[in-house]
């Protein structure tokens, strides 16, 4: 079916995929490296990771070949790469055992490049990057896994028929089980996604639209406008015991998160400004809230500064930092004179956050919500520089 010219025809097209992709990635450099990941920032990333990434592999694969065959001593009569497909010709008086290693070496480098790319996601910091290496790895291992030893059966030609040489007990029968297994465990992760919760991959989709409506930041999160996408990351976090711990309503079902998050983007369009999402920069993901809304205390309009984060980043100082952060686009970009702060006596640890972005006491109140007894704090616009 496939002959050297057909390889060759192929090679070339992919070779010329793979300068358009390093043309593209020099022109983007600055903006596909820096903290925000754009939807051209994640064609790129997928670009380089199949058309950079994948021939590299192939590369390393025929590596693994030519490395094995020293090994036993044979001699390596040709070595090719052609981008995309590769061979290795080995001389050599080779006995069944070392022609079974030979063929399997180049495959076990691709196999063992995979698992290296997924696990280097957790040791980078940029999204783009994680990303990247995340991509590469399920391409590499489904080429390495399906698509190669799919096309060495099919047409008769590659290394899987003589990995597959039963012949060579117990290495093709150990092999075929540890096969299975690889083979299972990636079609599993195509549909739970396990690998990408395992290794606190980012969304993607959440950091590329953070950018139209970013409202401030900090060292460790990104604070920006809510959207309707954003429902099921945030009833995973209201529907916590702990979270709502001190909520008048109890735990949010989706339902209930929905009315909640409708309620912020309708006080974006009537007010200006309202409860916000907070991103947590280093993962990525959705941590919870902050923000200031309009509330009614004691029959008087006030605005009032709200939060409530994921437990799972609890002891951190996230909370004072996104409610410091909102404290001040509140005071200079929205020009407010003051700030009230609410929490109920036993909220500790609210009332800490409220004490240490510098909100006073101010009064005890029992008429806001439900007749139970809240703290009032207070801060004017009088934060120093």
């Amino acid at each position: 079916m496939f002959n050297d010219s057909s390889f060759d025809f192929m090679a070339i097209i992919y070779g010329i995929l793979s300068i358009d992709t390093i043309l593209r990635l020099s022109s983007n450099w600055r903006s596909f490296w820096d903290d925000k990941v754009t939807a051209n920032d994640k064609f790129l990333l997928e670009r380089v990771a199949v058309f950079i990434l994948i021939p590299l592999g192939v590369f390393f694969h025929e590596l693994g070949h030519a490395l094995a065959t020293l090994q036993v001593g044979g001699e390596v009569r040709e070595f090719q790469w052609r981008v995309a497909w590769g061979y290795v010709i080995a001389v050599g008086n080779f006995l069944p055992v070392e022609s079974w290693w030979i063929a399997f070496s180049g495959n076990l480098v691709s196999i063992a490049l995979g698992y290296l790319a997924f696990l280097a996601v957790p040791l980078v910091k940029k999204a783009v990057v994680k990303h990247l290496f995340y991509t590469f790895a399920q391409a590499q291992l489904v080429y390495s896994l399906v698509a190669y030893p799919l096309f060495s059966f099919t047409n008769s030609r590659g290394d899987w028929l003589t990995i597959y040489d039963f012949s060579v007990k117990p290495y093709a029968q150990i092999t075929l089980a540890i096969h299975i297994f690889l083979v299972f465990t990636l079609w599993l992760n195509s549909k739970t996604k396990w690998l990408a919760k395992l290794l606190k991959l980012p969304s993607l989709e959440t950091q590329y639209n953070i950018n139209e409506k970013m409202i401030t930041q900090t060292e460790r999160l990104i604070i920006r406008e809510f959207q309707v996408s954003d429902i099921e990351a945030l009833a995973q976090i209201l529907a916590k015991p702990e979270v709502m711990q001190f909520s008048i309503d109890g735990v949010f079902s989706t339902k209930q998160t929905a009315v909640k998050l409708q309620s912020f983007l309708d006080s974006y369009q009537k007010n200006g400004y309202g409860k916000w999402a907070v991103i947590h920069r280093q993962s990525g993901r959705l941590i919870g809230y902050c923000g200031i809304v309009v509330e009614e205390i004691e029959g008087k309009l006030e605005n009032e500064l709200g939060y409530r984060l994921d437990s799972d980043l609890w002891g951190q100082g996230l909370a004072t930092e996104a409610a410091n952060a909102c404290l001040k686009y509140g005071f200079d970009k929205l020009n407010f004179d003051y700030v009230l702060g609410m929490a109920e006596p036993e909220n500790k640890a609210s009332i800490r956050v409220l004490e240490k972005i510098g909100m006073e006491f101010f009064k005890e109140s029992n008429s806001v919500w439900d007749g139970k007894i809240y703290w009032i704090y207070q801060i004017a616009n009088n934060i120093p520089e």
